[in-house]
This record gives C-alpha cells, structure tokens and sequence, in this order.
C-alpha cells in the first residue's frame, strides 16, 4: 500500500495530463533503424511523398514513376517522408554526491527523469532508463507505450544512492553496449574531478544525440552559510574544517562559475544540449521552463 501511495503521488496528475499534450520529436533528424512515429526527410515507404530524383543503377525499379517516364522518356524515383522509431535513454545519476541538497538532488532528479518518460511514453516513442555512479547499475530496457509508465515509476522509485561519481567510465560503457542509438539525456550534477568529456564523446560517436540536465542545489549555486563550518564530502567521507569568511566565499564564487561556463563551451562545441537545474525552483516550473527552450522537445 505504501509503494502504491509513493507511485501515485510520485508526480501531480493533473500535471501529467498537460504534459501528455506535448509531443517528443528527434532533433537534428536522428535516423532510427526502423520505421516508427517520427519523420526524417530521406526516402523511405510511407505514404507521404516528398521529392523525385533521377534514377540512379541499383535503385528500386517499384519507385520509377512511369507516368513521368512517359512524358520526358526519363527515369524518375520517387521520394517519400520516411517515418523514424525514436529511442530515448535516460541516463541518471545516482552516486552519493546526489543526496545532497533541499530537496535533495535524487528526488529531483528522479522527478525529472519520471516527466521525460512519461512524454515520451505518451507520444509513443521508445523510452529506457539506467542508473549511474562509478558502475552501471541496472537498466529498464527501452519500451514503448503509456502502460510501461507504471514500472518506469516503480524502478525510479527502487533506486538507491551509492557509490562515487565516474561519468566518463559509466557513459563509454554505455555507449559501447547500447545497439539501438537515438537521444541520450543525462541527469546529473556533473560533480566529477575527472570531468565528463570523454564519456560524451563516446556517446557522440556511437551516434547520440545528447542532452545535459545539470542538477544543483541552491547552496552550491549560491552559497549563503559563513563563519566556522565542518564539511563532510559526499563520496569519500572526508571532513574538512573552515572559516568560511568574505574572501574564501568569493574564491568559491569564481570557480563555480568558472565551471559551469567550462560545461557550457563543452556543449556548445559539441552540439550538446544543455540545461542547468536549480532544486530551488518548483519542479513544474523547470520542466514547463525547459520544454518552451526547446532543448530536447521541438
């Protein structure tokens, strides 16, 4: 009874009702390997025509329009709008850095990520999911259909934090399993030491299109504590003793926007796209704020 009451209250549904009204479509033309909901402007079998082209040795002789060929004695193919099948996989962060924050960062992100499949379940496409830290962990394979929305629900709801963050590892694993590229969301606060470039171009050459959800708590954004503080690091347990004063805030300052720049030149000499999420801000009007952006849903 109790999981029941978690899943139902998981997110509002009202909300849900309103996002179903949205559509997921791929952009920068992603071609699936099989015929699906999606449109990609090359030739195909749908019923949609789009072009002619003259006929070239090896071509289809069904596709020769010979009413053409009757009238300028040439060959002709004709074109059609092909339909393409989307997959979405979602990747989320679940090490230990994720646990912090209010609310903390895996509760939105678990939000986040329950809103994307829930889109696009509802428009069809095929939606899988897996969790992160230094490993894999388990997978929801890639489904389609609003009644795989259940258990999407249910493992978010199963995921547990642990272990420290190695998305370069942990996305060219993925990369390299993964038979059935499309889009790649990642939803992480991106808090590595080694970074995560090598892990994106992984994704990027097994033919990706990746999307970055940067996760943040308002306090690492925006610091507002000072004076004597103990801190404990989220992954490895170290305490650290400090006198947070105005000139130490300052350094902090610097290099938190020093870094989230360096995550923006990445994705924009990639062609990522990327969005940065403050837990501060209510989880209806970041998803509302970044579906009108336009940075994966077009």
């Amino acid at each position: 009874m109790a999981v029941h009451n978690d899943i139902e209250s998981f997110l509002d549904e009202d909300f849900l009702r309103k996002l179903e009204k949205l559509k997921i479509l791929a952009q920068k033309g992603i071609k699936g390997p099989v015929k699906g909901e999606h449109d990609s402007w090359r030739s195909g079998a749908s019923l949609e025509f789009l072009d002619y082209r003259k006929y070239q040795a090896g071509d289809d002789f069904r596709y020769i329009d010979w009413n053409v060929y009757g009238r300028l004695d040439k060959l002709f193919i004709k074109l059609f709008r092909a339909e393409e099948d989307l997959t979405i996989h979602i990747l989320v962060d679940m090490s230990q850095s994720m646990g912090s924050g209010n609310p903390p960062k895996d509760i939105y992100a678990k939000k986040v990520t329950a809103a994307l499949c829930y889109l696009g379940l509802a428009n069809l496409d095929r939606v899988g999911v897996t969790s992160f830290a230094n490993i894999l962990g388990e997978s929801k394979p890639p489904e389609r259909g609003r009644q795989v929305y259940l258990s999407v629900l249910r493992y978010l709801l199963s995921l547990r934090l642990g272990g420290k963050t190695d998305l370069n590892s942990c996305l060219t694993e993925y990369a390299s399993a993964c038979k059935r590229p499309g889009i790649a969301i990642i939803v992480s606060d991106l808090l590595d030491p080694k970074g995560f470039e090598k892990g994106v171009e992984a994704l990027s050459y097994g033919r990706f299109d990746i999307t970055l959800i940067q996760i943040l708590d308002r306090e690492e954004l925006f610091p507002s504590l000072n004076g004597y503080l103990t801190l404990k690091e989220m992954e490895t347990g170290e305490i650290k003793r400090i006198t947070l004063d105005g000139a130490l805030l300052e350094l902090y300052r610097e290099r938190i926007r020093n870094f989230l720049e360096s995550i923006k030149d990445l994705c924009l000499r990639s062609g990522i796209d990327y969005y940065l999420c403050n837990t501060s801000m209510p989880f209806e009007d970041f998803l509302l704020d970044y579906l009108m952006k336009g940075a994966l849903f077009r």
